[in-house]
């Protein structure tokens, strides 16, 4: 058998221990050298395999590598790394740099008049401006992709749409409206027997719910889900859970229990090198040492938080942070700086369009 044939097979075996849930696999087989001319299928399995485990920032590596080769050498290849490199770029808190490779893929959609890819990067502008806080134009495309796929009886489909529009109506204020869509996301993706997006559509539910004050329910959505994805190769899923369910504990009062959940978040967010999220672990770990009167050590993680959030540019979290921090100038006797951060705090949520100055738990 010829070492081109042999690499064939490989990167089809590769591709079916991915479309199975099992990425460490795959990636492992791809790591194996293959003939010059597999290199490009090759890097976007490796990509593919990465991200499906939650390595965002090094899948979006190997994706702009391919997007440096002409795509009339592989146009769908080219056009599949487009949309991965948007999703990749989205995910890490880079919606304009996102925005700027969709209309490059766009570009190539056109000279090359394919219309295959359309929707695709419909959904993938959608989510794109979701991430950006541009919520009413977001939740317009992702109504007419939610009757697309509804129309297609494509169940996970569905549930993935639901699962976006709830996250855009919760962060644009409608928490009884993403309440809906959630739960609509999550009897979706049961039907669909998708346990991946159950467990997401889950953590959506759970986020909501623990806005809403309703505690209980919160924590059981997000302890399902953390049981889901126990063994799950999806590295960031777990980390969301077990932080999501930190948060919902330290709400209760169960400190002790919220520590424990947000210091196994911390570990797969930093092996991650996550460092937007695992900014949110710290601003949690911060509101722990908060409320058991550790100001000096809360202060700590609320200043770390800030930094992390500020460099990624993940508005709502400085905006949580700043918070927090005039809560704790108020707490040292420095009233008139402790205003000045709130006044910031809240002017910088309202330009985003955002409400978590107004969220009384989170």
């Amino acid at each position: 058998m010829s070492k081109t044939l042999q690499g064939f097979l490989r990167i089809e075996r590769a591709q079916e221990l991915l479309e199975a849930g099992r990425p460490r696999e795959a990636l492992r087989l791809l790591e194996r050298p293959l003939p010059a001319g597999l290199a490009a299928q090759r890097d976007f399995l490796r990509a593919e395999s990465l991200r499906a485990q939650g390595y965002l920032g090094r899948a979006a590596r190997l994706y702009r590598g391919l997007l440096g080769r002409a795509p009339e050498r592989d146009t769908a290849l080219w056009l599949d790394s487009c949309l991965a490199l948007a999703g990749a770029l989205r995910s890490l808190g880079q919606a304009g740099v996102a925005r700027r490779i969709l209309r490059a893929g766009r570009g190539v959609l056109r000279r090359q008049g394919l219309g295959g890819s359309r929707e695709a990067f419909e959904l993938e502008e959608a989510l794109v401006e979701r991430a950006a806080g541009l919520y009413p134009q977001s939740l317009k495309k992702l109504g007419r992709l939610l009757e697309a796929f509804r129309g297609r009886r494509d169940r996970s489909g569905t549930g993935f749409v639901l699962w976006a529009c709830g996250g855009a109506r919760r962060f644009s204020g409608d928490l009884a409206g993403s309440e809906r869509d959630f739960r609509a996301s999550l009897a979706s993706f049961r039907r669909a027997r998708d346990p991946g997006g159950v467990a997401y559509a889950l953590m959506g539910l759970g986020g909501v719910l623990r806005i809403r004050g309703k505690l209980r329910q919160a924590r059981d959505r997000y302890a399902e889900a953390a049981r889901l994805l126990k063994t799950s190769p999806d590295l960031f899923a777990r980390a969301y859970a077990l932080c999501g369910l930190g948060n919902v504990l330290r709400q209760m009062g169960d400190f002790i229990g919220a520590r424990r959940r947000y210091l196994l978040s911390s570990v797969l967010y930093a092996r991650l090198e996550d460092w937007v999220d695992l900014a949110y672990v710290d601003w949690g770990l911060g509101q722990v040492a908060l409320h058991q009167g550790n100001l000096e050590g809360s202060g700590k993680f609320f200043r770390e938080a800030l930094s992390a959030f500020k460099s990624g540019g993940e508005t709502r979290g400085q905006v949580l942070a700043e918070l927090s921090l005039a809560g704790l100038l108020h707490a040292r006797g420095r009233a008139r700086q402790a205003e000045e951060l709130f006044r910031k705090a809240c002017l910088r949520a309202r330009k985003a369009g955002l409400h978590t100055h107004l969220e009384v738990l989170t």
